[in-house]
């Protein structure tokens, strides 16, 4: 894609909306800049009943994990709740005196745009967002679109129930601490994302593959990991997970993930449970922590002790950031 180039507060947020993947709510959204180039772009939920000077030095810690940061342009969205003026007064010093200055603040509330600093008496509907020239481009320049929890479509062959049952039951007796047969499983999942990409589509024989043979939930770990790193060894697999390192291969893991994603039209809504949580982890890797709760929520309907959504979700809450939330990809 070509460079996009942002003039206006209607450029600006379009271009934080297509980084995020999705429109945010009840939240503060920070561009980081090396100069001119925005670097990375992070989503937190807004806290108002936080002490200002806590919630800032918070922030102030997710910013530091980037080096070279020169600015920030802050988006405040709006809605039931919001960043407090004395927490952005407290944010602003802050990022001033550590030399990565607040540039730009805009205020996203009631439809409309205005600067964050200004009398809000200037104000740009945000319908314009998606007629801005930054938006154009971006919509011309995007390859591929970002696969929400909210347009899974209802599972469409019956039939697939049957073979997918016979890969449950053959998922028991996977061993994921046998060499040969995380080579086997990772093998088969490589076929699928290739195809994926060749075809933009997966057979249902492969999506009851995955959706029964992810019912293990040792080699689930491991499918879902294996998008992230190509090492056999254990304890970089762990940190993959952890979200402690980025993935190897973005488009890979974007491609695997939505290869995933596609799987779930094949899979009736009680075997999708450990799809959706993995998917869920694939959007938080990419920094989309409220699409990822989006996920959770979905297999927590047809689960509501399943571990690994407890554990994302415990995570995402706590405001953990993986590594690559904030490494340019």
């Amino acid at each position: 894609m070509d460079k996009i180039t942002a003039t206006t507060m209607a450029d600006t947020v379009a271009v934080a909306i297509h980084s995020l993947g999705f429109t945010p709510t009840s939240s503060v959204v920070l561009m980081l800049l090396e100069h001119r180039t925005v670097a990375a772009t992070l989503r937190l939920d807004a806290h108002p009943e936080a002490p200002a000077g806590f919630w800032a030095t918070e922030v102030r810690h997710y910013v530091d994990r980037l080096e070279n940061i020169t600015g920030v342009l802050l988006l405040s969205f709006e809605d039931d709740r919001a960043m407090t003026p004395t927490q952005y007064r407290a944010l602003g010093g802050l990022l001033a005196r550590t030399g990565r200055p607040i540039r730009h603040a805009v205020l996203i509330r009631d439809g409309y745009l205005t600067d964050y600093e200004g009398t809000h008496t200037d104000q740009i509907p945000f319908a314009t967002v998606a007629t801005s020239n930054a938006a154009l481009a971006l919509m011309v320049g995007t390859k591929s679109y970002v696969k929400l929890a909210a347009d899974i479509p209802p599972c469409s062959t019956d039939a697939a129930v049957s073979e997918l049952q016979q890969f449950v039951d053959a998922a028991r007796r996977l061993d994921c601490a046998d060499g040969a047969t995380r080579t086997t499983v990772c093998t088969r999942l490589i076929g699928i994302v290739i195809g994926y990409q060749c075809t933009g589509t997966i057979t249902p024989n492969e999506g009851a593959w995955l959706g029964g043979t992810c019912t293990n939930k040792g080699i689930r770990d491991l499918i879902f990991a294996s998008l992230a790193t190509t090492s056999d060894d254990m304890d970089t697999i762990s940190a993959a997970l952890m979200g402690d390192i980025s993935p190897d291969d973005w488009e890979y893991f974007r491609d695997g993930a939505d290869a995933i994603y596609t799987a779930l039209e094949y899979i009736p809504l009680e075997y999708r449970t450990d799809l959706l949580a993995g998917l869920g982890w694939t959007r938080w890797i990419d920094g989309k922590g409220s699409e990822a709760m989006h996920f959770l929520d979905l297999a927590r309907t047809t689960d509501p002790t399943h571990r690994l959504t407890e554990l994302l979700t415990r995570l995402i809450i706590s405001g953990r950031l993986p590594a690559s939330a904030t490494t340019k990809h």
